[in-house]
């Protein structure tokens, strides 16, 4: 029989990648079907190689999203469950190195900054009880205002992240746009949820 944490754990975990999905869905670009593709028997075949390209597209960029709320949740369960502190998460990011490069230095501790908020937020998550995602966050955070302000925080430390991977690993205009993109989606999609939790 699952415990009432493994519950809310198995909902918070629900909610993530419902959430991831529906992102990568709305930043991912589908390709489209054109007369010229349904005419031509070669184009129709490079149609659906590109459709399976697509969903693969989709698998990794959720996958992607969801990489350090799966190490904050599974931190959180940790801590929930021995009631001891954990940071073993931390080590995915690399040793602390005082000899790495400083653009290195400063996205290890914006990604650590990130998982350590999305912890806190679990943390609180998995003690409250509720049998929907929109039960365990009004029973968490009270009102509207309290709910916005954790949501500002993380939208500025998924910021920062995307700011040193632009820097560091991705400088083109293209990965610019998607980042871009991503970022004003994820808030939509965001607003759109405070509205229906809290109407």
């Amino acid at each position: 029989m699952a415990t009432a944490t493994q519950q809310s754990y198995q909902i918070i975990w629900d909610h993530e990648q419902r959430f991831a999905k529906e992102l990568a869905r709305r930043v991912v670009e589908k390709p489209r079907l054109t007369v010229w593709r349904v005419l031509f028997p070669p184009f129709l075949i490079y149609h659906y190689l590109k459709l399976r390209e697509y969903q693969t597209d989709l698998e990794s960029f959720a996958k992607g999203v969801v990489r350090s709320k799966i190490l904050a949740m599974e931190s959180a369960l940790e801590e929930t469950t021995t009631g001891k502190k954990d940071a073993a998460y931390k080590s995915v990011f690399g040793a602390q190195d005082p000899e790495s490069a400083p653009g290195e230095i400063r996205l290890r501790n914006a990604q650590v900054a990130e998982v350590e908020l999305l912890k806190a937020h679990y943390l609180k998550l998995l003690r409250s009880q509720g049998s929907s995602y929109q039960a365990l966050i009004k029973k968490t955070y009270k009102s509207t205002g309290e709910y916005r302000r954790f949501l500002t925080k993380l939208a500025q430390t998924e910021d920062a992240v995307q700011k040193e991977v632009l820097h560091l690993h991705q400088t083109s205009a293209t990965a610019q746009a998607v980042s871009r993109k991503m970022r004003e989606t994820a808030k939509s999609l965001r607003d759109e949820e405070v509205k229906a939790f809290f109407g």
